[in-house]
Formats: structure tokens, C-alpha cells, sequence
């Protein structure tokens, strides 16, 4: 079966489990207007070079962030039962086109340990590959404050003036070593991302064990190179697609902007790249689940799939 053919048939299956998109979406779109709306009170709090900063903007901004973190820690256990009613749906439709995909929430439950397995081994994997770019950023940190201080001294000055969080960022990503840092780790992350999305097919499909759904996906696309690179690049071009409106937010792009209406935009900037996460988080198991049956060898073949897992 060639790629586009398997793409074809991914995408079509996703849409059968479409009711994913919406669960995923309300999952995510708390997480980012609560981390979107705290880090604009933080850079307001910040703002005004040689003011102190706002302290009540200042607690209000760590309140945000502690929801933030309440809300992201939900997510985490959360998103497997989601993942786990998305890919048990498309299972069945691509392996039986005209039977009735079972209910949602039951292959959530079925799968949900070993998914939520698999995405502890997936962030942990994240974490490994993103420690060097956060020593890198904490190093290139370290020397612009230490650059700044001594002009801060040299002037007399009473205290340096506060940088807006905003603008600190921009400057950080300025920076080529951790820009370059950065992009490879991102790279990094998203082909491991591709790997994890296979093991978690391999999870549903044939209800493997986590280890073993990983050591299978990654033999899988080494087998399968070039179909899998076609996946990845795809998904990485979605990704620079759907990216800048969350860089807009996290730049404080919109923060000149009167404060109400830069608190509108920001909402609807966020809630757009959520469901725009959440609707291609679908597409994307669609076309794994697609690519993982069509490409599998014969020995891996299971039985013909039940409408619910039993």
C-alpha cells in the first residue's frame, strides 16, 4: 500500500473518532488560557524600567501558575483514557470499515494503564533530551545578568531595572547557541514523538506490554524508514504551521495592545491553537494506526478486531 494511500485511509478513519478532538480540547484549553493568562499578568507585573514589580499582579501571576501546574498534572492522567478511546475507534474502522466502532469510553479503560505507561516513558525521554538546552539556557542566563549588573553599579543606580519576562525570552531565543540548542532538541522530540505514537498503536492493536510496544516501534521504523520519515515530516510541517500562534502568546506579541483587548486576543489566540492541537492530536492517530496495519509483518497480524475490547 503506497503512503498516500495509507494517509488517505488514516485521515478517514480519525474522523470516526472525532468525538476525541473535543475531549482533547477540553483537556487542553484550560492548561493554556490559565498558563497563556499568567504569563501576560507576569510580564505586566514586570513592566517599567526602574519600577518595582506589582507584587499583587506578582501572587495573582503565581496563582495562575500553580493552576497551571494542578491542571497540567490532571491532564497527564487524563489524556491516556482520551488517547485510548481515539486509537481503540480507528483500530476499527480501518480494520472493519463497515462494523460499528464500540463505545469511546470503554477501550479508554482498557488501555489506559499501559498508555499512561507509555507517556511516562515518552516524558521522560523529553526530559532527557531537553536537560542540555535548559543548562545551556541557565549558562547563557547566568552571563546576561552578570553583564547587566555591573552597568547597574557603574551608574549608581539603586537597583537594576526590571525586565519584562516577555522581552527576557526574546532576547534568550536571540541567542544562536540556544536557538540552535533549541531547534535540535524540538527535532529530537518530534521523532521520538512519531515513535511513541507508534507504540502506543502497537498498545492498542495488539495489547503489548509498554517495553515491548517500544522496542517494536522502534524496529518497526527502522523497517519502514522512509514511510515513517514521510509521517514525521508531516507532522513537523503541521507543527510550524500551528506554532506561531502559540509563540505569539508566550512573546507577548499582543502585550502593548490595550489591556483588555490584549487579554481577548490572548484567550482566542490560545483557545484557536488548542483546538487546533486537539483536531490534529486525532489526525495523527489516525495516521499511525493507518501506517502501523498497513506496514506490520504478517507473524504480527492479530485477530480481526471486536467492536470492544473485552
Amino acid at each position: 500500500m503506497s503512503i498516500g494511500h495509507i494517509i488517505a485511509r488514516g485521515f478517514a478513519a480519525a474522523h470516526a473518532a472525532l468525538v476525541g478532538a473535543l475531549f482533547v480540547f477540553l483537556l487542553q484549553a484550560p492548561v493554556q488560557v490559565l498558563s497563556a493568562v499568567g504569563q501576560g499578568l507576569q510580564g505586566e507585573a514586570m513592566r517599567g524600567a526602574g519600577q518595582q514589580p506589582d507584587m499583587n499582579l506578582v501572587m495573582l501571576s503565581l496563582g495562575f501558575s500553580c493552576g497551571t501546574f494542578v491542571l497540567a498534572l490532571a491532564v497527564f492522567f487524563l489524556f491516556p483514557l482520551v488517547q485510548g478511546g481515539i486509537l481503540g475507534q480507528v483500530r476499527v474502522r480501518l480494520e472493519s470499515p463497515g462494523q460499528r466502532p464500540g463505545p469511546f469510553g470503554v477501550y479508554g479503560r482498557a488501555f489506559y494503564r499501559r498508555l499512561l505507561g507509555s507517556q511516562a516513558l515518552f516524558t521522560l525521554v523529553i526530559l532527557v533530551v531537553m536537560v542540555p538546552v535548559m543548562c545551556l539556557s541557565v549558562v547563557v542566563t547566568l552571563q546576561e545578568i552578570a553583564r547587566a549588573m555591573p552597568a547597574g553599579a557603574a551608574e549608581g543606580a539603586p537597583a537594576p531595572a526590571t525586565l519584562d519576562p516577555h522581552e527576557f525570552t526574546r532576547q534568550l531565543l536571540s541567542n544562536p547557541a540556544v536557538l540552535a540548542g533549541m531547534v535540535i532538541a524540538s527535532l529530537l522530540v518530534s521523532a521520538v514523538g512519531i515513535v511513541y505514537w507508534v507504540a502506543d498503536c502497537i498498545v492498542v492493536s495488539e495489547r503489548e506490554r509498554v517495553v515491548v510496544s517500544w522496542r517494536k516501534a522502534l524496529h518497526f521504523c527502522r523497517q519502514n524508514f522512509s514511510a515513517v520519515l514521510v509521517v514525521w515530516l508531516l507532522n513537523l510541517a503541521v507543527g510550524l504551521v500551528i506554532s506561531p500562534l502559540g509563540l505569539v502568546v508566550q512573546l507577548g506579541l499582543v502585550a502593548r495592545v490595550v489591556p483588555v483587548v490584549a487579554l481577548a486576543l490572548v484567550v482566542a489566540l490560545t483557545l484557536l491553537y488548542a483546538a487546533l492541537i486537539s483536531y490534529w492530536s486525532v489526525l495523527l492517530a489516525g495516521l499511525t494506526m493507518s501506517l502501523y496495519l498497513a506496514r506490520r509483518s504478517p507473524a504480527e497480524q492479530p485477530e480481526p478486531a471486536v467492536s470492544a475490547p473485552a
